[in-house]
């Protein structure tokens, strides 16, 4: 495989159109890039039991490819059918979480993610919707020690009247006082927590010494959308925003492409890095 040329990619909203479906153009580069010797790592929020499977519709089983899940958290060479990186939250913080949460919070939802399960306090149609797309084992908890598999990462959805001063005051009263995660705040109601350091941008890192890349001798691209890609942007030389993507990346980014419906990222593939 070469070693001048890394591309990584988000999937949802980004390789993946709106109906969470790759397209035949997008299957059809990345088989391309890898014929040509070039890598294609997908680094998405997705689990671990689900990332095995996109992996494999993209054919990343067939040639030897790489793909990291859970916002980072997980990562598998289809080559030796090994994990090469596998984070997980401590159970005392787990723990610490369900009580400061559990019933205690008003309507708050906390979603614990393990490789194949969920664990919730209450079924929301969301979350049901995504652990059904993803094929994970949906579980309504009363109880922490109903969480009984490894959690790589949970989010904490506050009511839907939440406003910024609520958030703080969330953030400041309960989530601060946690050691050894990162906490992303997505919206005033969203938050994300996450191994400290753990990311789509050491994801990348990991990903290119395992694979014996130097950024400073080869160019690494990077496709997405979203709030948890900013990291990811960070660690290559050429971030590319999706049309769609938000403000906020476009504006931090190196280029922008086509949106996800329109086969944003193998468009940009093929006419700015196989046929520049």
């Amino acid at each position: 495989m070469r070693k001048d040329i890394i591309i990584f990619s988000d999937l949802d909203s980004t390789a993946l159109g709106d109906d969470h479906l790759f397209s035949k153009t997008t299957k059809d580069i990345v088989i391309d890039l890898y014929k040509s010797g070039i890598y294609f790592c997908p680094i998405t929020a997705r689990s671990a039991v689900d990332i095995l499977k996109q992996g494999e519709i993209l054919q990343l089983d067939k040639y030897n490819g790489i793909i990291a899940g859970a916002n980072g958290a997980k990562i598998y060479d289809f080559g030796t059918k090994k994990w090469i990186f596998e984070s997980f939250i401590d159970r005392k913080i787990i723990e610490t979480i369900f009580k400061e949460t559990y019933g205690k919070i008003g309507k708050i939802k906390v979603h614990y993610f393990a490789d194949d399960a969920v664990y919730v306090y209450g079924q929301g149609e969301n979350s049901k919707y995504w652990s059904e797309l993803m094929k994970m084992d949906y579980n309504i908890i009363k109880s922490v020690e109903e969480i009984d598999k490894p959690i790589t990462h949970l989010t904490i959805i506050l009511e839907k009247d939440s406003t910024e001063e609520k958030a703080e005051e969330f953030y400041n009263n309960y989530i601060q006082k946690l050691e050894g995660v990162d906490i992303k705040k997505y919206t005033s109601r969203i938050f994300e927590i996450i191994n400290k350091g753990v990311n789509k941008g050491l994801a990348v890192k990991k990903i290119c010494e395992y694979l014996g890349f130097d950024k400073n001798k080869s160019t690494s691209y990077a496709f997405g959308d979203s709030f948890n890609d900013f990291e990811m942007f960070d660690k290559v030389n050429v971030g590319v925003a999706m049309q769609n993507a938000i403000p906020q990346l476009i504006e931090i980014s190196n280029d922008v492409t086509l949106n996800n419906n329109e086969d944003g990222v193998a468009h940009y593939i093929k006419n700015k890095i196989i046929n520049k």
